[in-house]
């Protein structure tokens, strides 16, 4: 059965019921938005689930984002490292949630979700391919797109993509009035 919760009255179900355990929660566009430290994740997330007053049931997605040009000693309002997303649903108050939890990016890791969610599994591996993110509890933190000897990271803002190795000159003619004289 739904029992439609206002965003509003969420947030305060979530304060009341995590407490410290979370920290900014706010409201945006009618979702809810709350941050947590890596050492609280896998709490936080079985509270989300399991708490009849909140009952966030269903896992979404987890993603990450490098805002490292964004933080830094000149902002130090600013998160700048990391910053591991995950998105859940719940069916019975018919709410959404972002759970942003900040991570040091010279050395990424947090509890694994994926005892919680068991759709979590993949999205760690994942972030540990993509963004380097170590899942501590996952059943197989292996690489899912990636070869094991895969040198980086490519979702974070430091990875260089690699220049060609080698480049073909165009075998076509370069230009209008080029072709028209004949030329290459």
């Amino acid at each position: 059965m739904q029992e439609r919760v206002s965003a509003e009255e969420a947030v305060e179900r979530l304060r009341s019921t995590l407490g410290d355990d979370v920290g900014d929660v706010e409201v945006r566009f009618g979702h809810l938005d709350a941050t947590c430290s890596a050492e609280n994740l896998r709490h936080v997330m079985t509270t989300l689930r399991d708490e009849p007053g909140l009952r966030f049931e269903f896992f979404t997605f987890l993603s990450a984002i490098d805002r490292s040009e964004f933080g830094g000693p000149d902002k130090p309002d600013k998160h700048g490292g990391l910053e591991l997303i995950v998105h859940l649903y719940s069916p019975a108050h018919v709410l959404h949630i972002n759970v942003r939890v900040p991570l040091d990016l010279a050395d990424p890791r947090c509890e694994s979700i994926s005892a919680i969610y068991r759709g979590a599994n993949w999205h760690e591996r994942e972030m540990r391919d993509m963004f380097g993110i170590q899942f501590e509890g996952h059943p197989n933190l292996t690489g899912i797109y990636l070869p094991e000897d895969f040198e980086g990271h490519p979702g974070l803002r430091s990875f260089k993509l690699p220049n060609r190795a080698f480049i073909k000159p165009w075998p076509g003619a370069k230009d209008p009035e080029e072709a028209a004289a004949g030329g290459r």
